[in-house]
């Protein structure tokens, strides 16, 4: 009777503590597990931080105040993506030795992947497969080189969806349990967040449209064209090339003939060409930052608010 009454006991010890194990691996994987997330330009980071789980980790391969045309991917950088859980990058050429590495990825791999050029149907020959939008008066299918998509608030907002399902896509590659409800939920507050920006952008420049602007590399033709404003000369046509007498010449001219009132200068750059351009053609210099720390938000506020101060007659 005791042997038996033993037995039992030691059955149901055992069975409590499979049970136990069983609902700590179940609570273990229905936990939603911060992400190991990589970014290839500092804007993208601000744009996707919003829709992790909390605890996330970002890395940013290409450092803020670093021009990002040209950028060499390490391998310490190779290394860091095949240890990531999803992956955020342009396309379009801006990135080409990632591409490539993420051809030769083995097909076991779990890791997430979402270009934006290719999430909204963004082609290298300037094509755009999308659907337009209330008020978009936009005609985007001449940008045939122009990889500044983070730029461009309506794209952003419209690439959020797209990273929306990456993250969830993400969450249960690493086990965690479906998190789509709360994932759509802060995807809706970003996308609500990014059309404050447009409205902000369409209602501020409003009265500056048609007006011409100079910039320092071609890094703003989308947001340029989406708001009315027309550039009127880039003074370093080609990232890695510095300008000919010709070009300078060129540049000046058309400050003169359009009627520029400053040359917007970038921090990935040496200012002192421009500087002496503005001199020579008597507008000033203010600065415009196609890159940034990271804060996607900052950056455009930042933005408008040069373009704003700017943009006024000489």
């Amino acid at each position: 009777m005791t042997l038996r009454l033993t037995t039992i006991r030691l059955a149901l010890f055992v069975g409590a503590l499979i049970a136990a194990f069983a609902s700590f691996a179940l609570g273990q994987r229905g936990q939603t597990a911060p992400l190991n997330v990589v970014v290839t330009v500092a804007p993208l980071r601000g744009i996707i931080e919003p829709l992790l789980p909390p605890g996330s980790k970002i890395t940013i391969l290409m450092p803020p105040g670093r021009s990002e045309h040209g950028y060499e991917f390490s391998s310490q950088d190779l290394s860091t993506i095949a240890k990531s859980d999803l992956v955020f990058y342009v396309g379009l050429g801006l990135e080409p030795r990632l591409e490539q590495a993420l051809k030769k990825e083995e097909p076991q791999s779990k890791r997430i992947e979402i270009c934006f050029a290719t999430a909204l149907g963004i082609k290298s020959d300037g094509h755009e497969d999308h659907d337009e939008e209330p008020g978009d008066d936009h005609d985007t299918h001449d940008h045939a080189i122009d990889q500044h998509l983070w730029l461009d608030p309506v794209l952003v907002k419209r690439v959020v969806p797209h990273l929306g399902k990456a993250v969830k896509n993400a969450v249960v590659a690493t086990g965690g349990a479906e998190v789509s409800a709360e994932t759509d939920k802060r995807a809706q507050d970003l996308a609500a967040r990014v059309a404050g920006v447009d409205e902000a952008w369409r209602a501020r420049l409003e009265p500056f449209k048609g007006r011409a602007i100079v910039t320092h590399h071609n890094a703003f033709p989308r947001p340029a064209q989406r708001y009315g404003l027309r550039i009127a000369a880039v003074i370093r046509g080609l990232e890695n090339a510095e300008p000919t007498a010709a070009k300078i010449e060129g540049v000046v001219r058309a400050i003169r003939e359009e009627k520029v009132a400053a040359i917007f200068v970038e921090p990935q750059y040496n200012a002192r060409l421009a500087e002496r351009i503005a001199r020579e053609a008597q507008v000033k210099v203010a600065r415009i930052d196609p890159i940034g720390d990271g804060d996607w938000f900052s950056l455009m506020e930042q933005n408008l608010e040069s373009l704003v101060t700017n943009l006024g007659t000489k």
